[in-house]
């Protein structure tokens, strides 16, 4: 009786596998901001000034960050999820993707091909910010609308934060990575948010913190790094229950 139950219950699961890896998801947008959020240390007009012209210098690069983040999703991550990504080709190449303009004008860089812009994307992906509605001309349902022929639609962000440190008058970074899927009704399925800070610190000077490039790009890197790295081990128990939901 027992053998026969476990023989049950493994063809069920087998089953069950086999069919939550047929569902299969679009990635449809895919980003790091180079604004580093502030809020956390109050400030006023002249810290929002400095933050603004450090995500146009285009000496801030955070291209390697991005390149790092992408092939972690990509070899670590997505072979977790219990569902298949739709081929990036299938999405980008899409005439409707092409031509769709973001909500919130997060496309609208001055010129996509250069350093200075707020968002960076890998390939063709378009910068993309859900909205905390469900309307029909939300990113998130315009793009469930779109890939009606997949079985949910992903986000995928990463970003940053100033935060206070213990020592008095110094400021360290904090990283996070969001990731958000929804099913084809529009219904969320999962957000993940998750945050990882730098050991290090700069000094803030006047209420600003320091805003030397080769000061805060190794911040940002080791931030991200740690919560990528926290992340990999987490993912597969995060995800585990996702396509019950599709």
């Amino acid at each position: 009786m027992k053998k026969l139950l476990f023989l049950v219950f493994t063809v069920t699961t087998m089953v069950s596998t086999n069919l939550m890896a047929q569902k299969k998801v679009a990635v449809t947008t895919f980003w790091v901001s180079k604004h580093i959020g502030f809020e956390e240390l109050g400030g006023g007009i002249g810290l929002a000034a400095a933050v603004a012209s450090l995500s146009e210098n285009p000496d801030f690069n955070l291209q390697p960050v991005l390149d790092n983040f992408y092939r972690t999703f990509k070899e670590d991550y997505a072979p977790q999820f219990p569902f298949e990504l739709m081929p990036e080709e299938d999405v980008l190449q899409r005439e409707e993707y092409k031509n769709y303009e973001g909500r919130f004008n997060e496309d609208e860089d001055e010129d996509r091909s250069k350093l200075f812009q707020r968002y960076l994307t890998p390939n063709d992906y378009k910068p993309m910010q859900e909205s905390l509605f469900k309307g029909e001309k939300s990113n998130q349902m315009q793009m469930v609308k779109m890939f009606s022929d997949a079985d949910g639609v992903m986000f995928v962000s990463m970003g940053y934060d100033f935060v206070k440190k213990a020592l008095p008058m110094t400021a360290g970074i904090r990283a996070y990575v969001r990731m958000t899927l929804w099913n084809k009704e529009g219904k969320r399925v999962f957000r993940i948010n998750e945050y990882g800070t730098s050991k290090k610190s700069v000094a803030i000077v006047g209420g600003i913190p320091i805003m030397k490039t080769e000061k805060l790009i190794p911040l940002c890197e080791s931030a991200s790094e740690k919560l990528l790295k926290d992340l990999k081990k987490r993912m597969k128990k995060i995800t585990r229950k996702a396509a019950k939901k599709l």
